[in-house]
């Protein structure tokens, strides 16, 4: 579970699929299961994080399991945290959370072919984040029907395409906020917002706050004191 720290890019694998792309936010966590190949790349300073190691007597993951990547879920961290923090009464809950989202996670997997131009539009999704972007020009980029792209999209990752990149510019625009000295309207323009008006909206809809908020509940350390909205 990434905490904190400077990263600006970081790619992670599963086996062969691309499990993330972007910019890692505090209390997203990343799943690697035993006897699958997980390796990662980042690019950045120094970074805090924590690993729990599970027994896989104690929680099974499916072979057609989607990918579990920079998934954030407020409860899970809480128990992340507690563990690594000695409290060994959280590991039940913790791996009791983990088994029943991992449950919703299985998929028919897809052809390897389907499986490459998939990763192929994830990296082309996060070069084109501060453009509009439709679906029908993801499709014709990777040489699919929308219908098929938004099934196989849906399979591979658990959002549409739309919804994947709204996410993306989502956690971009958080990293701008924890690390960059920028304005909440520039941090907008930069990231594909329409406003500073439109990206207010989305935090307090997807967030339960403002920017503003945002960044000063999580301002990195290599920031000056609290940028304002």
């Amino acid at each position: 579970m990434y905490e904190a720290g400077s990263y600006h890019w970081l790619e992670t694998w599963l086996d062969d699929r691309r499990t993330s792309l972007g910019d890692p936010l505090p209390g997203e966590m990343w799943l690697a299961p035993a006897g699958r190949r997980y390796y990662g790349e980042a690019k950045g300073g120094a970074v805090r994080y924590i690993e729990v190691e599970i027994p896989s007597a104690r929680l099974a993951v499916a072979s057609d399991t989607r990918a579990l990547a920079g998934h954030y879920d407020m409860a899970l961290a809480a128990f992340v945290r507690a563990l690594a923090a000695g409290d060994a009464a959280a590991a039940d809950a913790l791996v009791t959370i983990l088994a029943k989202t991992l449950e919703a996670m299985v998929v028919r997997p897809d052809p390897s072919a389907v499986t490459q131009r998939i990763n192929d539009l994830l990296a082309h999704i996060q070069t084109q984040l501060e453009l509009s972007l439709t679906v029908e020009e993801m499709a014709a980029e990777v040489g699919m029907s929308v219908n098929s792209l938004i099934v196989h999209f849906a399979r591979a990752i658990g959002y549409t395409p739309a919804q994947y990149m709204l996410r993306q510019r989502l956690r971009r625009a958080c990293w701008f906020l924890m690390n960059r000295p920028l304005s909440v309207a520039e941090i907008a323009f930069a990231t594909g917002f329409s406003s500073h008006a439109h990206l207010c909206a989305i935090f307090r809809r997807k967030l339960g706050m403002s920017p503003g908020e945002w960044r000063r509940r999580h301002v990195s350390a290599i920031l000056p004191p609290a940028w304002e909205d």
